[in-house]
């Protein structure tokens, strides 16, 4: 089976130069999960060709460069990764990155011998437009879509002109479904969602990469809450905040790292509260470190919201493998074998959040150190690239 891997992952050679340029938040955790993908498909010594229009935000408003210029680089021997140039003009964009999707895969297609696979990341419009035409040319070619967030519950929008084209966007994608043969999901109520009827599905809800750190980490001298990921109100930062300020005690400490939609908030809160902290956006590598620091790891997010169903947070696979306890709701886009290795507030209420931060905190050393350690065994051993991406090519191969 020959294999496209059509996605927007940041080539390496450029990947400063997108975080330079990028006016806001880069797409980091979805950049992860695509490079993860072609990872777990080097481990497994798997063939393709890699097609990639990185997934940034349009010129002028969110990136500062109108063109993304077109390159080639082989990876190895059987992996190479093509950067499919485009026009990043906002409108024109789409137009643009579908017209040289198209162009790629029309050519590999016609120049690729035998039984023939394209796997496509995100319900992206130009993507699936251009897959649809090549469908229309080589109707034999399997096509499988890797569903990582449904577009109806990316963003906290409430414009009326958002959710106009954010319902035209959906329903143009899910009219394109009929051409997908197959489906990996990161959270089984994605498959409901799109009604997706008797198609072939699995989920692999997340992928982590790194290589286990033995390295012994000197824990803080304070009881010390980190939170690390995107500050927007909608992931439940505020509500970690008030919870820990209704913990009086000086010997707890609060950490933030990351940006976002109530960042400065936070400034403001963390210049009344000399026990908080905002790092800010920081490296990943600083993250990971501040990580095995802490004491506990929390995931405020509620799962009172609608979007919680689908969606699984990538922080979830990174918590766990640092080794550091992590405290999070029970969200039902996790699948239950989660939650036997982690903390969970009764309720999703800041009063239960702040009463599991303090029985966390007054665990002893020792438990804590066991359901760490546990936690990141599950990950490493069950979540690691060979195994999630060995899943998506054992459905693969039943479709030819």
């Amino acid at each position: 089976m020959k294999v496209a891997y059509l996605c927007g992952l940041f080539p390496h050679s450029i990947e400063d130069q997108i975080r330079e340029k990028s006016k806001g938040v880069a797409e980091l955790a979805a950049n992860t999960l695509q490079w993860a993908i072609l990872d777990g498909m080097n481990q497994l010594d798997l063939s393709a060709d890699v097609f990639t229009l990185p997934y940034i935000r349009s010129y002028p408003l969110g990136y500062s460069s109108l063109f993304i210029k077109p390159d080639h680089l082989f990876l190895n021997n059987r992996i190479k990764l093509h950067t499919v140039g485009f026009c990043n003009l906002v409108g024109y964009h789409f137009l643009s990155r579908y017209l040289g999707a198209k162009r790629e895969l029309l050519n590999w297609a016609g120049n690729t011998c035998g039984e023939k696979t394209i796997m496509i990341y995100a319900l992206h419009s130009p993507f699936l437009k251009a897959v649809s035409d090549i469908k229309k040319r080589y109707p034999q070619i399997k096509i499988c879509l890797i569903v990582p967030d449904l577009p109806q519950y990316m963003s906290e929008s409430r414009s009326l002109f958002y959710r106009i084209l954010k319902k035209i966007d959906s329903h143009y994608m899910t009219n394109s479904l009929e051409n997908i043969n197959s489906f990996v999901f990161l959270s089984e109520f994605m498959a409901q969602a799109l009604q997706i009827k008797d198609k072939p599905w699995i989920t692999v809800e997340g992928i982590y990469t790194q290589s286990p750190d033995n390295k012994i980490k000197q824990k803080e001298k304070y009881n010390t809450i980190l939170y690390t990921g995107t500050l927007n109100r909608r992931y439940g930062i505020m509500n970690l905040i008030e919870a820990f300020v209704q913990i009086k005690d000086s010997n707890y400490r609060l950490w933030i790292c990351g940006e976002g939609n109530c960042s400065n908030d936070i400034k403001d809160i963390s210049r009344t509260d000399n026990r908080i902290t905002s790092f800010g956006q920081i490296t990943h590598n600083e993250v990971l470190g501040l990580q095995k620091r802490a004491t506990v790891l929390v995931n405020p997010r509620s799962s009172e919201d609608e979007y919680t169903k689908y969606s699984f947070p990538s922080k979830t696979l990174e918590y766990f493998a640092s080794g550091t306890p992590t405290i999070m709701n029970r969200l039902k886009g996790i699948p239950e074998e989660y939650f036997q290795y982690c903390f969970t507030p009764v309720n999703d209420n800041v009063e239960e959040l702040k009463k599991m931060i303090v029985a966390v905190c007054e665990k002893n050393k020792s438990e804590l150190e066991e359901i760490g350690k546990k936690a990141s065994g599950f990950i490493f051993a069950h979540k690691n690239p060979e195994a999630q991406v060995r899943k998506i090519f054992e459905m693969l191969d039943k479709l030819h």
